[in-house]
C-alpha cells in the first residue's frame, strides 16, 4: 500500500488519498482539484445548508465531503462505503475537516440484509459486490443493509437528496428499498454509463416508482427530460430522477424545467419572440458582448467590416442567442431554450459550411448544452484545420472555445493564430477524456505544444506535470 496523502480541493474540503498516481482519484484530484464529473458542480449550487443527503458508495469521499461542507453542522450526511481500507481513510478525511455532521456506514447496500463478497480492485471505484464460488480475485466480507433498514435505523424524514454509485448494484437496492422511496422524495443521482454500455433499464426501473428521469444541462446549472428514446451523449455518466413534488420544487428554484419552451421547433429556428419580450437587441449581439473581450477588441474592426457584407444572419443569431443564455436575469426555461437554439443552429452551420471560427463557436456551446460528442468532433476538427491546412481565419465574429479564453488576450491580430490554436488544444485535450490519467502518454504531444505555445491554463501545466511522472518523462 502507498503511504497517504492529504490533498484541499476546490471547494476548501481537505480530503486523504493513497499517494499513487497510479489511481484514479489521487490523479484526478491532483490534475484538476476536483472530481471530472459535472454533476459534483452542480451539487454545489443545489445542496444548501441544512439538507439531508445520502452517498452511497461514497469511495474516498469526493462528493461526500463536498456535500458535508454544503449543508453545514445543521445538516446531515450519510455515507455508505464497505471497502475496510476505503472507509478508514474517509473517516480520517471526515475527522480532518471537523464533519461530525457525517455517518460513515461500512455498509454495502442491496435488497437483502446479511453479508455478501467485496472485489477488491487497485481503483477502488472499481470495487464491487461478487455473488458465487467462481470469484477467484482479492475480495472481503462486508454487512450488507437496505434502503428500508436503513431508513428505520436512522430515523430518516425529509431526505433532499441522494447519489448512487454501486457499480451494477443499482435495481438490488431500489429492491430493497421500496419504502424508503415510497415515502421520502429525494432528489436522486445515479450512474447511467458503466464502461461503454448505457443502464437505460434503469431509467425506466426509477420511472415505474414514480421518479422521472432528468439530465444535466452544465452550462445552465439545470435539469431537463431525460429521453431515453433519443441517443445519449457518449460521454454522459450520471442521471438525475425525482417525483413531481421534489420536480415542482426544484423547478420553482430555477434547477430544473419539466418542459422547456422548445424554441428550435419554430420555423428556421425564429428567435422573434424571444427578443421582442426581452431587452433590445443590442444588449445581446456581438457588437456587444464579443467585441469586450480581449481577443474581440483585437479582431472588432475586421469584423464590422465581414459582417457588413455578410448575406447570412444566421451566424449573429446563434451569438445573440449564446449570449442571451447567459443572462441570469432572465427565466431559466427561457435561457435553455435560447441555448437549445443556439446549438441547433451551429450544428447546423458547422455541417454544411464549417468556415471560419463556426467549429469554436459550436465546440463552446455544445458542452455548455451537455452535447460533449459532438464539442470534441468540432475541436478535433478545427485542430486538424489549424495544424494540418495550415488555416486560421477569424474574420467572422466568435465564441472562445472554452471560457478561460474570454479573458486571454492574443495581443495582437499577428498572434492570433497562436491564440486560437491554444484556446482548441486546451479544450481537446480537457474534453476528449475525462482525464489524462485515461488517455496517457497519447495527451503527451498536445500538451507539449500547448505548453510550448505559452498560453495554456495552470490545469494544462499540471497534467503535463503529471504525465511525465507518471511515465518516467520527468523534464
Amino acid at each position: 500500500m502507498p503511504p497517504n496523502i492529504t490533498l484541499k480541493l476546490v471547494d476548501g474540503v481537505h480530503i486523504v488519498v493513497p499517494d499513487s498516481l497510479d489511481l484514479i482519484t489521487t490523479y484526478v484530484l491532483r490534475e484538476q482539484g476536483d472530481w471530472f464529473e459535472d454533476e459534483i458542480k452542480f451539487l454545489r449550487h443545489l445542496i444548501q445548508p441544512g439538507q439531508r443527503v445520502i452517498d452511497i458508495g461514497a469511495n474516498y469521499g469526493v462528493y461526500t465531503l463536498a456535500m458535508a461542507k454544503l449543508v453545514g453542522p445543521t445538516g446531515s450526511v450519510w455515507a455508505f462505503e464497505p471497502a475496510s481500507n476505503t472507509a478508514d481513510l474517509l473517516a480520517t478525511s471526515i475527522a480532518t475537516n471537523n464533519f461530525s455532521h457525517v455517518m460513515l456506514v461500512r455498509s454495502a447496500l442491496s435488497n437483502t440484509t446479511g453479508t455478501a463478497q467485496l472485489s477488491l480492485n487497485e481503483n477502488s471505484e472499481l470495487n464491487e459486490l461478487v455473488r458465487g464460488e467462481q470469484f477467484m480475485g482479492a475480495s472481503e466480507t462486508v454487512p450488507l443493509v437496505t434502503l428500508d433498514a436503513s431508513m428505520d435505523s436512522y430515523g430518516w424524514k425529509g431526505i433532499d437528496f441522494m447519489k448512487i454509485d454501486a457499480e451494477g448494484e443499482e435495481t438490488n437496492i431500489l429492491r430493497g428499498g421500496r419504502n424508503f422511496l415510497t415515502s421520502e422524495s429525494p432528489l436522486i443521482q445515479y450512474e447511467i454509463k458503466a464502461g461503454d454500455e448505457f443502464h437505460l433499464d434503469l431509467v425506466r426501473q426509477f420511472s415505474a416508482l414514480g421518479y422521472q428521469s432528468y439530465r444535466l444541462v452544465p452550462g445552465l446549472n439545470l435539469l431537463i427530460p431525460f429521453d431515453d428514446e433519443v441517443a445519449a451523449d457518449g460521454y454522459l455518466l450520471n442521471l438525475f430522477c425525482c417525483k413531481p413534488d421534489r420536480a415542482a420544487h426544484l423547478a420553482t428554484q430555477g434547477f430544473l424545467v419539466k418542459a422547456a419552451a422548445n424554441i428550435s421547433s419554430l420555423n428556421k429556428f425564429d428567435v422573434s419572440h424571444i427578443s421582442n419580450k426581452s431587452v433590445g437587441y443590442d444588449k445581446y449581439g456581438w457588437q456587444e458582448t464579443l467585441v469586450k473581450l480581449p481577443y474581440g477588441k483585437v479582431l472588432s474592426e475586421t469584423w464590422v467590416k465581414m459582417m457588413a457584407n455578410s448575406q447570412s444572419n444566421e451566424v449573429e443569431e446563434s451569438l445573440f442567442l449564446y449570449s442571451l443564455s447567459r443572462d441570469t436575469s432572465l427565466p431559466i426555461a427561457e435561457r435553455f431554450a435560447a441555448l437549445e437554439a443556439s446549438y441547433l443552429k451551429l450544428k447546423h452551420l458547422c455541417e454544411t459550411q464549417p468556415v471560419y471560427l463556426r467549429l469554436s463557436s459550436l465546440a463552446r456551446v455544445a458542452r455548455d448544452y451537455g452535447a460533449r460528442s459532438v464539442a470534441v468532433n468540432a475541436l478535433g476538427q478545427l485542430c486538424n484545420t489549424i495544424f494540418q491546412q495550415r488555416q486560421v481565419n477569424p474574420v467572422e465574429p466568435f465564441l472562445a472555445p472554452g471560457e478561460r479564453f474570454d479573458s486571454v488576450s492574443p495581443h495582437n491580430q499577428n498572434s492570433i493564430g497562436n491564440w486560437i490554436a491554444a484556446a482548441a488544444l486546451e479544450e481537446l485535450e480537457r474534453n476528449q477524456t475525462f482525464s489524462s490519467y485515461y488517455s496517457g502518454m497519447s495527451s503527451m504531444q498536445r500538451l507539449e505544444l500547448i505548453h510550448n505555445i505559452g498560453l495554456g491554463g495552470d490545469e494544462m501545466q499540471r497534467r503535463l506535470i503529471l504525465t511525465r511522472q507518471r511515465f518516467g518523462a520527468v523534464k
